[in-house]
């Protein structure tokens, strides 16, 4: 569903700029991820890599939980791993179709080292000097800037995901078309409104639509919208359905429903009842 250039480049750009570790994060399963794409600081930072040489499968069950968090929420999470190195991950959606995450991570906020190795019980490792001098070496970036950091990144793929989702919307416009009217079957809608939505004129919508599906959008919509409110009928009185279909008054609603069915809505009422 998505390219990663844009991604790739927003990675590169971030790694760069705060020296921190980045990765378009795919291929997932419930339980990890199997693939990624790194940006430019790719590598591991040393210290994680003696943490892993040991405790790997705490690492692996850290990040597993969180983006997992990640997937539920549907919002970024920005947290404090296992070794005690902050990291995010940021879910990517499509339509509501999991795509993917943005991860930065292995940084170091301005805790001592002593402090994290109580903390998240790395006294376990047989590598203590190691650690605590990869540790020390390690720049600073405070808690405030990280918070920032994971801002930047989630404005980015906003933009990056708002375009992907105007270039699916273009290449399929008439499925989208559809979508919409279902999406927004309780409010006023028109052609205009419609060729907003999928980024084309008025008058794309109502050629290309008529080519495709043999009726116009717009007596596709009323088809839709009657057919909602008969299933309202069953159970709701006129004044309470017209504006629950997006017709601004009853008035209206009658004339629409009764061009669409040959009887009007209160006829159409007392057949049902009967």
């Amino acid at each position: 569903m998505i390219e990663v250039d844009e991604i790739k480049k927003l990675m590169d750009l971030s790694s760069n700029l705060f020296n921190i570790r980045t990765a378009f994060i795919y291929a997932i399963d419930d339980e990890q991820y199997t693939n990624e794409i790194a940006g430019n600081n790719g590598n591991y930072q040393p210290y994680c890599s003696i943490i892993q040489q040991e405790l790997k499968h705490k690492c692996i069950a850290c990040d597993r939980d969180k983006f997992l968090e990640a997937r539920k929420k549907k919002k970024p999470v920005l947290y404090r791993c296992y070794n005690g190195l902050y990291e995010m991950f940021l879910p990517l959606f499509i339509e509501d179709v999991l795509v993917g995450y943005l991860h930065f991570g292995q940084v170091r906020a301005e805790h001592t080292f002593k402090s994290i190795a109580s903390e998240c019980s790395l006294y376990e490792h047989s590598k203590m000097d190691e650690l605590e001098k990869c540790y020390d070496s390690m720049e600073i970036i405070p808690k405030e800037k990280l918070v920032l950091i994971a801002e930047l990144f989630r404005k980015f793929s906003d933009i990056i995901l708002k375009n992907k989702l105007i270039e699916i919307k273009q290449a399929k416009p008439e499925y989208y078309l559809k979508k919409y009217v279902e999406e927004n079957i309780d409010k006023p809608i028109d052609v205009k409104s419609a060729a907003e939505h999928i980024g084309r004129s008025p008058s794309f919508v109502t050629h290309k639509f008529k080519e495709i599906y043999g009726q116009t959008f717009h007596e596709y919509l009323c088809q839709v919208k009657i057919e909602y409110a008969k299933k309202l009928l069953r159970k709701h009185s006129i004044s309470e359905i017209y504006h629950l279909c997006g017709f601004n008054n009853r008035y209206h609603f009658s004339k629409v429903f009764k061009k669409v069915e040959q009887i009007t809505p209160h006829e159409y009422q007392m057949k049902i009842n009967n």
